[in-house]
C-alpha cells in the first residue's frame, strides 16, 4: 500500500522523532501526538508536513478526523511509565492497556487501514536464546507482562474493527534522542566526558539495531505486510556486549579506560538476547543497512553536538 499520511503517538520519543524525520524525507504527512508539557517536544521537527497535537495518550479517543483529516497508518509508539521506578508497578503499567485499545479505535475512526504497535523483547522474559515470533512468551516484569497483554488485546480489537494490525517486538535499538538511562546513551555520554563507565563483566550476547534501520523496518511493515501478525525486530546478528562497548570506546578515544567488571550482573540478567528476523526479511524484504560501527559513529556525532 502507498503511505501518504501517518499518525504517530509518542512523537517526541526517540523512535517517534526519527520516524517523523524519515517521513519528511519521503514526503509523508505526519500528525504527531505528543504528551502535553513534554520536555522533548522541541525534538520534533518543525516542518510543513508535520502537525503537532498535544494530547495525552489516555485521551487519544478525543482525536477527530473532521479536525485533522484521515490517515493511512497509525504508528503507536507511546507508552506511559517507562522509568526504572515505574516499569514494575502493576497499577501504573496497567494504564497502558486501555490507552492502547483507545489508540486502535482512534486508528479506525481516523480512516487508517493499518495499525503498527511497538512491543518489546521483554515479552519473552528470561528466554536466553534466539527469539522468533513463535518462541514462548513468559515475561518476568510488569512492563513485559503489560506489553504482551496489550499486544494480544490490540490485535484482536483491530481484527474486530476490520483493520490490519502488526505488533513489532523491538529488541535493543540505539541512536540519537535516547533517555539517559539507556545503556548506549550512558556509555557514550560518560566516555565523551573522559570518565570511566562502571560496567558489568559484559559477557552477554546482545543484538543491537540502529534506529534508522528500525524505522525503515516499521515503514516496510506498514507498506508491505499482507496480513496482521507479530514481527521480531533486531539486527539478526549478535555479539558479546564487551565487543560493542569497545567499539563505542574506540570510536570516541581508544585510550579511555573501561570499567568492565566493576558491577555485578542483576539477579535476573538476560545473557542472550537475539532476534530471528527471518519472517520480517521474508514478508517485507527488511535487511539492515547500517553496521554497528556506522550507526554508532552517527550516534556519537549527534551526542557531541547535543550534550
Amino acid at each position: 500500500m502507498t503511505v501518504n499520511r501517518v499518525i504517530i503517538t509518542g512523537a517526541s520519543g526517540p523512535l517517534g522523532v526519527m520516524m517523523i524525520r524519515e517521513c519528511i524525507d519521503r514526503n509523508i504527512r505526519v500528525l504527531a501526538i505528543v504528551r502535553p508539557g513534554s520536555k522533548k517536544i522541541g525534538d520534533i521537527p518543525q516542518h510543513p508536513l508535520v502537525t503537532i497535537c498535544e494530547l495525552d495518550i489516555s485521551e487519544i479517543d478525543r482525536l477527530e478526523a473532521d479536525t485533522y483529516g484521515p490517515a493511512d497508518v497509525f504508528f503507536h509508539f507511546a507508552w506511559m511509565h517507562t522509568s526504572d521506578e515505574e516499569r514494575d508497578n502493576p497499577v501504573l503499567q496497567e494504564e497502558n492497556i486501555p490507552a492502547s485499545l483507545k489508540a486502535a479505535k482512534c486508528a479506525k475512526e481516523m480512516g487508517c487501514r493499518v495499525f503498527v504497535g511497538t512491543g518489546s523483547q521483554a515479552e519473552y522474559g528470561l528466554l536466553n536464546r534466539i527469539a522468533d515470533e513463535n518462541s514462548p512468551t513468559d515475561p518476568n516484569t510488569m512492563y513485559g507482562i503489560t506489553k504482551l497483554a496489550a499486544g494480544k488485546l490490540v490485535m484482536e480489537y483491530c481484527r474486530q474493527l476490520g483493520i490490519r494490525c502488526n505488533w513489532v517486538r523491538i529488541f535493543s535499538v540505539y541512536g540519537p534522542f535516547e533517555n539517559d538511562y539507556i545503556f548506549t546513551s550512558y556509555l557514550i555520554r560518560t566516555l565523551l566526558k573522559g570518565e570511566k563507565p562502571l560496567l558489568t563483566p559484559c559477557g552477554q550476547i546482545w543484538d543491537y539495531l540502529y534506529c534508522k534501520d528500525a524505522i525503515n523496518a516499521l515503514l516496510l511493515v506498514a507498506e508491505k505486510a499482507d496480513e496482521s501478525g507479530i514481527y521480531c525486530l533486531g539486527s539478526g546478528e549478535a555479539r558479546l556486549l564487551s565487543e560493542y562497548v569497545r567499539l563505542i570506546r574506540d570510536a570516541i578515544d581508544p585510550d579511555l579506560e573501561l570499567g568492565i567488571g566493576y558491577r555485578a550482573y542483576s539477579d535476573n540478567q538476560i545473557m542472550h538476547l537475539e532476534a530471528d528476523i527471518s519472517k520480517l526479511r521474508q514478508d517485507v524484504g527488511f535487511v539492515p543497512k547500517y553496521s554497528f560501527g556506522e550507526g554508532i559513529r552517527e550516534t556519537i556525532d549527534w551526542y557531541r553536538l547535543n550534550n
